[in-house]
C-alpha cells in the first residue's frame, strides 16, 4: 500500500516533540518558527540519491531512516555542536510502500531522538528514484566552534575511532545477494557491514572535544582518510604525515580484505562513510585530552601522525619512506 502526500506528511509529523529550546512552531504551517539565541548556529544540509549515494537494496529502511540523519548529525558533530533542528525532504518513487516509509520514518525519528534533535519540517514530491534532502541546524558554545583551519605546525593528527569499516561493509555487501545474507547470518561481517549501514555520528566527543580547549581543527571522515584531511591541511595552509601502523582498524578488516582480495589499507585510507572524527590537538596536549575522554566515559582517541610545514598528506609506510596520498579518498559516484 502506497501513502498520499497527507498522509505521509501526517506520518512524519508524528515525529514532532512538541517542545524544544527555541522553538517557537514546529510542523503544521508553512514556515517552522524559533528564536536564536546568542550562542552561533550550525546548518548542514545533504541530498542522498538512490544508487549513487547508497543501495536501497542494501539498506533495511529503518536503517537508512537513521543513516540519512547520521550524514548531518556527524556535520554537527565535526564543529563541535550540538544538533537541534532537522528538516527531511523525500523524493519518493511510486514503488515504496506505506509499510516501508513507516520502518524508514521510526529510524528517522529514533535517531533524532537520541541526540535531542527535533524534526520541524520538510517536503514530499514524486519522482523515479528515491532522493532524500536533510538539513540539520546545530548550536555551538560561544567561541568554541572547530573549523577545518586551525590546525598549526606541530600539531598531533588524532581520529576517534577504527577506519575503513564501512567501506569494507559496503564491499561485502555488493559481493552478491547469496553472500549478503550469508553474512549477516553467521554474523563474521556484522561490525563491517553495521558501520556502513547504521553509522554513529561522534556528537558527545565532538562536544567534549570543542570545550576542551585542546583541539586546534576538526572534520568528520565522510570522504576517507586521505581527503578529509587533506581539507584540514589545506584550509589550515599545512600539510600533515600519517604513519600506516598506526592507523586503527576492527580486527575483522584483515578477514575482509583477504575474502574480497583487497588491501585493507586502501579501506582505511580512501573508504567512504566511517563517520569518525579526524582532529589535531596542541602538542603536549594528549596525555591530557586522553585523560579528559576518560573521565567523560568516551573511548580514547588514536594519534596518528603530526601536522607539518609545507602543505599535502603524506603516508609513512615505514620509517623514511613517504607518498602522497592528497585527496586520494573517496567520491560517490555521479559526483562532480
Amino acid at each position: 500500500m502506497t501513502l498520499n502526500e497527507r498522509a505521509l506528511i501526517e506520518l512524519i509529523r508524528k515525529t514532532d516533540r512538541g517542545q524544544a529550546p527555541g522553538l517557537i512552531r514546529g510542523i503544521g504551517d508553512d514556515c517552522a518558527v524559533f528564536e536564536p539565541g546568542s550562542e552561533p548556529w550550525l546548518i548542514s544540509t545533504d541530498t542522498l540519491v538512490d544508487h549513487i549515494h547508497f543501495e536501497r537494496a542494501f539498506h533495511p529502511p529503518r536503517l537508512l531512516g537513521r543513516k540519512s540523519m547520521a550524514v548531518n548529525l556527524s556535520d554537527v558533530a565535526a564543529m563541535g555542536g550540538r544538533p537541534c533542528f532537522a528538516l527531511l525532504s523525500l523524493a519518493l518513487p511510486p514503488d515504496l510502500s506505506g509499510e516501508w516509509l513507516d520502518e524508514y520514518v521510526a529510524g528517522v525519528r529514533a535517531i533524532l531522538d537520541e541526540h535531542g534533535c527535533t524534526l520541524i519540517g520538510g517536503d514530499t514530491v514524486r519522482a523515479n528514484e528515491l532522493m532524500i534532502s536533510v538539513t540539520v541546524l546545530g548550536q555551538a558554545e560561544a567561541g568554541a566552534v572547530l573549523y577545518r583551519s586551525g590546525a598549526g605546525t606541530g600539531d598531533v593528527v588524532m581520529v576517534s575511532g577504527p577506519l575503513g569499516s564501512s567501506a569494507a561493509g559496503l564491499a561485502l555487501l555488493q559481493k552478491n545477494e547469496e553472500a549478503r545474507h550469508q553474512e549477516w547470518s553467521t554474523g563474521q561481517w556484522t561490525e563491517l557491514i553495521a558501520s556502513h549501514l547504521d553509522p554513529a555520528p561522534q556528537v558527545q566527543l565532538g562536544l567534549v572535544l570543542a570545550a576542551s580547549g585542546m583541539v586546534t581543527a576538526m572534520q568528520d571522515l565522510s570522504d576517507g582518510l586521505a581527503t578529509d584531511l587533506a581539507h584540514v591541511c589545506r584550509e589550515s595552509g599545512v600539510g600533515a604525515l600519517i604513519r600506516a601502523d598506526q592507523l586503527p582498524q576492527l580486527p575483522e578488516l584483515v578477514a575482509a580484505g583477504r575474502y574480497l582480495a583487497h588491501a585493507p589499507l586502501d579501506w582505511i585510507l580512501r573508504g567512504g562513510e566511517d563517520y569518525q572524527l579526524v582532529f589535531t590537538v596542541r602538542i603536549g596536549s594528549v596525555p591530557a585530552l586522553q585523560a579528559l575522554l576518560t573521565e567523560k566515559g568516551l573511548a580514547e582517541a588514536v594519534e596518528v601522525g603530526e601536522i607539518r610545514a609545507g602543505a599535502g598528506v603524506f603516508l609513512e609506510s615505514e620509517p623514511g619512506k613517504e607518498q602522497e596520498i592528497t585527496f586520494q579518498g573517496f567520491e560517490h559516484r555521479g559526483e562532480q
